[in-house]
């Protein structure tokens, strides 16, 4: 991952933060860049043979930011709202085009 990639992620969780998302807290916005970028990046692995719609990678990312911040996956409730912003958010980081050697992962 470059460090710019994560550098876009994490404003982009800070905006967030700043705009009122309970979820990417300041003290945890470099985890959720790292897992972010991680289950994204992934994806390929863990889905073999299946190329998911740009919903399904975010409902992916979703999946695995909850599995990694909340200690019982049943108990989120309304908060999957929350995940499901900071997940959007790093896909368009993450999708983001630009000149070579720029954010942006279309994969």
């Amino acid at each position: 991952m470059t460090d710019a990639t994560r550098a876009a992620i994490v404003r982009a969780l800070a905006d967030l933060w700043e705009n009122g998302c309970p979820v990417p807290a300041p003290e945890h916005q470099d985890r959720l860049a790292d897992v972010g970028l991680r289950r994204w990046r992934s994806v390929a692995r863990r889905h073999r043979g299946r190329r998911l719609s740009p919903d399904q990678r975010v409902q992916d990312v979703v999946r695995g930011l909850v599995a990694a911040f909340e200690p019982d996956r049943a108990l989120v409730g309304p908060l999957v709202r929350d995940y499901e912003c900071v997940a959007r958010a790093i896909a368009d980081v993450m999708t983001a085009t630009g000149p070579p050697g720029t954010v942006g992962d279309a994969h």
